[in-house]
């Protein structure tokens, strides 16, 4: 369990600020001991820079389902500051936490990647429901330990995700189930900006292809790549991949992805190609346009070609909700023992199992070039 020293060490790092299921399907992993249904969850997080802050924040306005009462970080003012307007407690350690307020029951962990496996460890050893940020540890082996200590104190072990709750890709899905891209064919995400100064820890595989890999094969009925290759350097950061770009093939689909953190624009976007049409998201603005499959045309002037090429699409009309909001409210269904869409550790596995060979591939053709 950590001290005040050791949570120190690894949270500094924030100061600075097997298969995936896809939404829908509810359940959670055998075994787990849950609070009851509609009660009010007593929850903490521990790490509250970039993405933690946000947790905390949707914990707090979940307040028929959470029941903030901790926050932890190295920072005391930050963390003060982060549980103040929900009148929790803050801590420096995660040990003064649960020596101080026992009656928490899930945690969000929101630290640097390298400290995921030791404090999610360490809460589920304190029979404390987990949710991990993506990725939920560097290493399969660490993940595999994780998973075992779960089943083993029959604890949630949740893994965040967050895409998966995007309402654009949940509809994106939907129109594939419906048949209106008709079998589809190929996807191409990209998932580039500037890179993020919160992230010391992790390649821009491991910390942003993970995305777009678990969105694959959310939409391919959670299938598993056939054929990898990967293609990634070091541009910016001498100690870390800072750009990728990746083909996996799912049967006889193609997917290709490039993720960076060089393009001076934020780019989140994702589109697939169909037997019977197309559609494209905007991850941020969650926007989902579709373009009905046609007859071909042999355009007989060039006005008739800049019109085939403007072609306007159909722009899907659905609720738009924050995704951590509602990755975070199936997390506290799954706590109480209630029908959930939680992307468990089990499920999540598989996509660093993808992320760890294409890892593999890059740094063998980076020796092979250098050699």
């Amino acid at each position: 369990m950590f001290g005040v020293a050791a949570a120190g060490a690894i949270l500094e790092l924030h100061a600075a600020t097997h298969r995936s299921q896809r939404p829908g399907a509810a359940g959670r992993p055998p075994g787990v001991r849950c609070t009851g249904a509609g009660v009010s969850v007593p929850v903490a997080v521990v790490g509250v820079g970039n993405m933690g802050r946000h947790h905390a924040r949707n914990y707090r306005d979940l307040c028929k389902d959470a029941d903030l009462r901790a926050v932890v970080d190295a920072d005391v003012n930050r963390a003060e500051e982060i549980a103040g307007p929900s009148g929790a407690r803050a801590f420096t350690s995660i040990e003064a936490m649960l020596e101080a307020v026992p009656e928490v029951e899930a945690v969000s962990v929101a630290v640097p990647t390298s400290a995921h496996h030791e404090v999610a460890r360490t809460l589920l050893s304190a029979d404390k429901h987990v949710l991990v940020e993506k990725p939920i540890a560097p290493t399969v082996e660490e993940i595999d330990d994780l998973i075992g200590l779960a089943k083993e104190r029959s604890r949630v072990l949740a893994v965040g995700h967050v895409e998966r709750f995007n309402p654009a890709v949940r509809q994106l899905r939907r129109l594939i189930d419906d048949g209106k891209v008709g079998e589809p064919l190929s996807l191409v995400a990209r998932r580039v900006g500037v890179m993020p100064p919160q992230v010391k820890d992790a390649n821009v595989i491991v910390d942003l292809a993970v995305h777009d890999i678990d969105i694959f094969g959310y939409l391919l009925d959670d299938a598993e790549p056939t054929d990898l290759f990967c293609n990634a350097g070091r541009a910016l950061a001498e100690d870390r991949f800072d750009f990728a770009d990746i083909f996996l093939r799912y049967g006889t689909v193609d997917c290709f992805l490039q993720v960076n953190w060089l393009t001076p624009v934020k780019i989140r976007s994702l589109s697939v190609t169909g037997t019977a049409g197309y559609a494209d998201v905007e991850y941020v603005t969650q926007r989902l346009d579709y373009y009905r499959g046609g007859a071909a045309v042999e355009p007989k002037s060039f006005a008739e070609l800049a019109a085939l090429s403007s072609q306007q699409p159909e722009r899907l009309e659905f609720p738009h909700e924050e995704p951590l909001a509602r990755e975070l409210l199936e997390f506290l269904r799954s706590v109480r023992g209630e029908p959930a869409e939680t992307l468990y550790a089990e499920q999540a596995r598989e996509t660093m199992v993808v992320a760890a060979k294409l890892v593999a591939l890059a740094e063998s053709h980076e020796l092979a070039r250098s050699g």
